[in-house]
């Protein structure tokens, strides 16, 4: 019984042995003929993509009888597959590793088999692997940067704004050529991700901000201005000199808010009057000022001033770039001579960890810690008219309607008429007794209908935010609408919007604070009836945690213009 176990031990360890002889797909086989021995295949094929061609990389076998490797490639485009055959990399080596670089591909999908081929003409199992080269035609080379995001002519001027600095630039330069006749190059990847007093600083003005240039040189817009860009696409072998690309100076990229403005003043013509706007008042949150560069004859921009605010109630949190906005109205105070007013610090004096962002961009002397290093001063600030809440002496001169008579209903039938939160507290003149609809668990549209009881000329309306004195200001203005719509009817059915404004109006959101919503004098007439719809705001939590909806409104007065 001991022999028995002994030899059966030994069988298996055996047979354990010779299965794991094989490490490098070098295996042999029994038939009746005798012992049918394989060629080693190899392993580890990866494709990476270059320029017009591709990266084949393999590692190879320890097998002796090897003579050469052979790579087949093939495209969906290509009727016969293309044959290389290498050396393999001597067995002795540490590396079994090996490459090979297929050159002058096509824009295609390439079919990549590789195998060992032995002395007497036996082929190895196949590797396959896939890849596709990068070409003038592939569609990546249109999605990487030209380095400059937003170019603007100014006089002649040119003001860019530039991209985020990445691993993957090389070399960016703009070739233009100057007013004095010679041709210049500016270095964009050089003036990436630098930085004034640690604010990132991304725009420039040509060629004034080139400290090699003589200050009397402009740009001459006659000749083109190019783009040259060397660089790495994802995953590629290769440096890529593009194309150079040239700005079109008929390029202009509006920003959404700057299309609510122009279509809130002008309707859906507004494009057609951009050359002839001289004054442009700025209220409400833009995500940029760089659109104000496309108004050629702009001569003054007032803002913040039909944003009427209380005294002691100045919660107009702006989430416009103050970098961007001080930079932008700089160069256009001197390159056009722009006037520029501002009312109650609107849009400018946000601070930077506690630092003016006026004050960081317009002194040499940072004045700070010494961990903040000084850096030239960006700007000046001799365009500025701060005007504070001067705006409040100077709000339109209005005739409110006589609302006796009027019915007001909500859609919430409980806050229907004259009661406490009810719909006619909005007629009141008394931002201190508010129009409330309730709450609930959910967002809700909250609609108010106004039947004047006849029809009547209609110029706006004045749009009051809730006052009611609490001291919890956070929580006060969470009910505070910042858009509004609007429309009138003379007959109740056949509604249309008061103003040229897609959606809702923009209101100011401040507590206290009264916007005059102007209805544009293309689209006065009489009518009879007012329809208002809003959605409710989250205004605080239940214990357990679920969001409450609500929103409240001080006053909205129709009134004519006296």
């Amino acid at each position: 019984m001991k022999n028995k176990l002994y030899y059966m031990t030994w069988f298996f360890a055996a047979l354990f042995a010779v299965s794991c002889e094989d490490l490098e797909d070098t295996y042999d086989e029994f038939s009746g003929d005798g012992v049918i021995r394989y060629t080693g295949k190899c392993s580890d094929l990866n494709i990476a993509p270059g320029w017009e061609r591709l990266r084949v990389s393999w590692k190879g076998n320890i097998d002796p009888d090897i003579e050469k490797v052979k790579i087949a490639y093939q495209s969906e485009l290509d009727a016969e597959p293309m044959v290389v055959y290498v050396t393999p990399k001597d067995v002795l080596g540490d590396d079994l590793m090996d490459t090979i670089y297929l050159e002058n591909l096509q824009d295609a999908v390439y079919s990549v088999k590789v195998s060992n081929v032995a002395a007497d003409g036996t082929e190895s199992l196949v590797e396959t692997n896939y890849g596709r080269p990068y070409t003038e035609v592939h569609e990546d080379l249109r999605s990487f940067t030209r380095g400059i995001v937003n170019f603007y002519p100014v006089t002649d001027r040119l003001v860019v704004t530039l991209d985020g600095k990445n691993a993957n630039l090389k070399e960016i330069n703009l070739r233009y050529w100057g007013t004095d006749g010679k041709e210049y190059t500016w270095n964009i990847l050089k003036n990436m991700g630098r930085s004034v007093q640690f604010i990132n600083d991304i725009m420039f003005m040509l060629p004034n901000e080139d400290g090699s240039i003589a200050e009397s040189v402009g740009v001459d817009f006659n000749k083109p201005l190019t783009v040259e860009r060397r660089g790495l696409l994802a995953g590629c072998i290769d440096t890529i000199k593009f194309d150079p690309v040239t700005l079109s100076l008929e390029e202009r990229v509006w920003s959404s808010g700057f299309v609510n403005v122009m279509m809130h003043e002008y309707g859906i013509d507004w494009q057609s009057k951009v050359d002839d706007v001289e004054v442009l008042e700025l209220d409400y949150n833009l995500p940029t000022f760089q659109d104000l560069f496309y108004f050629p004859n702009l001569k003054k921009v007032l803002l913040g001033k039909n944003r009427y605010m209380l005294d002691n109630h100045q919660e107009n949190v702006s989430t416009t770039d103050p970098y961007l906005a001080l930079t932008t109205l700089y160069y256009l105070s001197k390159t056009r001579g722009v006037e520029v007013e501002c009312y109650n610090q609107h849009y400018l004096f946000a601070k930077y960890y506690g630092q003016s962002y006026i004050d960081m961009l317009s002194t040499d002397d940072s004045g700070y810690p010494p961990y903040v290093p000084a850096t030239p001063a960006k700007i000046d600030m001799n365009w500025l008219n701060e005007k504070g809440g001067e705006n409040l002496n100077e709000m339109p001169a209005i005739e409110p309607l006589d609302t006796e008579g009027w019915e007001l209903t909500c859609s919430d039938t409980t806050y229907n008429g004259d009661k406490k939160y009810g719909v006619a507290c909005m007629l009141d003149d008394d931002p201190a007794s508010v129009f409330e609809p309730g709450t609930d668990f959910g967002l809700f549209t909250v609609t108010v209908n106004i039947d004047m009881k006849k029809l009547q000329p209609l110029h706006g309306f004045k749009f009051v935010q809730a006052n009611t004195g609490s001291t919890d200001i956070e929580k006060e203005l969470k009910y505070l609408l910042s858009s509004l719509k609007i429309e009138v009817s003379a007959n109740g059915y056949s509604w249309e919007q008061a103003t040229f404004d897609e959606g809702g109006v923009s209101l100011g959101n401040a507590i206290g604070e009264t916007t005059f919503i102007n209805i544009p004098v293309d689209k006065r007439k009489d009518v009879q009836y007012i329809r208002l719809s809003m959605n409710t705001k989250v205004v605080g939590e239940t214990t357990s945690g679920l969001p409450i909806f609500s929103l409240r409104i001080g006053d909205f007065i129709p009134y004519i213009y006296r």
